[in-house]
């Protein structure tokens, strides 16, 4: 069996492992990376992040097409069709020319070694990875665990039914389904059910939890949910879901809601209903790594109870984002290059929901903050107000902007607006550098744009507060 030495032994190849791999091999660290998929990109790649929302593309230009009248454009063709097998390919070419880009880019590092298998550790030192090629032993000195994580699955009667999907499977699947009934209303649940309610789909959703989007600022979920009944998508909150069966070629979804046993019936039945780190098979056992079922246990420098382990992303539980795990893969690329190095934190994370409208979140929510025994304040933009919205044929929608009272620090913002993505970047600056209501009230922004609603917020909160 061949032996491999090196520094740093990385298992996963996603947005965590692999730019970690990368940044440390390029500064003449030796480094394996292994990978138990086909391709470097991970569950974001591949199955999560990027294909669902080059479906979000499709379904959104559909949706536009469809209400161009508005914006005083004649259809003259008839009936706005979606081709479900370019959108397929289309998918595969992206997706395709990222992951080979991303080996590429890796195979030009001398000091970096690829190698695509599943690795399992035999103790804190040594790793043996069987992959196409056989086996592999490889001895390190440290070791990044990377592994992310996978769909929970749903355990009640029939949920192994044929046509009872996960969100990787609903996304590989060859056709648009005629009906889907959701069971989860998180941010996955809400993309993909809205994204197919846009390409023709008739859609439910299931929720256990009394809101859609429960970690969401609750005016703006609030309002979405009110949104998606408008668009046609039929919402039920607060209901528990008993079993699945099979009803003359459907999928009968049986849910009880305040005492009253309730079904909806579909197609298809997308499951959206957590996922759960990634530590089977990684021969924890053999190590003094802890985990339970929220993920590895890590201290604020990523390092878990075996002092030469450490790890990244999903693995470590929530909060489960690609950009996250990038985050922390690059603070501890640092550290290990010997740089002076500040670890990400929580609660400056941000985040968007590809709903529609989008949500973007950064920071605390009011509610969060007010837990937390703080002080808070509240500006609020209606973005049916907004010139750049309007212009858009986009205005529905709410800017809210958490501050501190005692010195109007900016802790928190939330956005629901189409649009909303591309806001994070600033309102993401504003949170993790304390920006104040009056640094962004003086700060010139561009018209007409969305990014002016900061502005114009905090603006007239100042004027409230003098």
């Amino acid at each position: 069996m061949e032996t491999l030495t090196t520094e740093i032994l990385v298992i996963g190849g996603g947005p965590g492992g692999t730019p970690l791999a990368m940044a440390t091999a390029s500064a003449g660290r030796q480094v394996v990376l292994v990978e138990a998929g086909s391709g470097l990109g991970g569950t974001c790649l591949f199955h999560g992040c990027v294909p669902s929302k080059i479906f979000r593309e499709a379904a959104f230009f559909k949706y536009r097409a469809e209400k161009s009248a508005t914006l005083g454009i004649q259809d003259l063709s008839g009936k706005v069709k979606l081709d479900w097998n370019a959108v397929l390919k289309r998918k595969e070419s992206i997706l395709s020319a990222r992951s080979t880009a991303a080996l590429a880019n890796g195979n030009k590092i001398s000091s970096l070694k690829i190698r695509f298998g599943t690795a399992r550790f035999l103790n804190a030192q040594k790793a043996i990875v069987e992959g196409p090629q056989g086996s592999i032993k490889i001895e390190f000195e440290k070791a990044v665990i990377a592994t992310g994580s996978v769909s929970r699955k749903l355990d009640v009667p029939g949920a192994q039914l044929s046509g009872v999907l996960t969100s990787e499977q609903l996304i590989a699947t060859d056709h648009i389904p005629r009906s889907i009934v959701v069971i989860g209303g998180g941010p996955i649940g809400v993309e993909l059910g809205q994204m197919f309610s846009m390409m023709g789909s008739r859609v439910s959703i299931l929720e256990a939890l009394p809101e859609l989007l429960a970690s969401v600022d609750q005016k703006l979920s609030s309002r979405l949910k009110i949104l998606m009944e408008r668009e046609g998508i039929t919402v039920r909150t607060g209901v528990q879901i008993e079993r699945i069966e099979e009803h003359q070629g459907l999928k009968r979804v049986f849910y009880s809601e305040a005492g009253k046993e309730c079904f909806e019936e579909a197609e298809v039945v997308l499951t959206v209903v957590g996922r759960s780190p990634q530590v089977d098979s990684l021969g924890l056992e053999n190590t003094q790594v802890r985990y339970a079922s929220r993920g590895i246990e890590v201290d604020e420098s990523l390092r878990t109870a075996e002092k030469n382990i450490w790890a990244v992303g999903d693995v470590t539980g929530q909060p489960m984002f690609a950009h996250w795990a990038t985050a922390q893969a690059q603070a501890l690329a640092s550290a290990f290059l010997g740089r002076p190095t500040t670890f990400p934190r929580k609660e400056l994370n941000s985040a968007v929901i590809f709903s529609h409208p989008e949500i973007g979140i950064v920071g605390l929510t009011e509610d969060a903050a007010r837990k937390q025994g703080l002080d808070v304040g509240v500006a609020e933009y209606n973005y049916a107000v907004d010139a750049r919205a309007q212009i858009a044929d986009e205005p529905e929608g709410l800017l809210r902007i958490v501050y501190r009272r005692d010195d109007l620090t900016v802790i928190g913002v939330h956005a629901l607006v189409e649009g909303a993505a591309d806001l994070m970047g600033e309102a993401a600056l504003a949170v993790s550098t304390k920006v104040k209501l009056s640094d962004l009230a003086r700060t010139i922004h561009p018209h007409p744009t969305l990014t002016e609603s900061f502005g114009v917020n905090a603006l007239g909160a100042l004027r409230t507060l003098t």
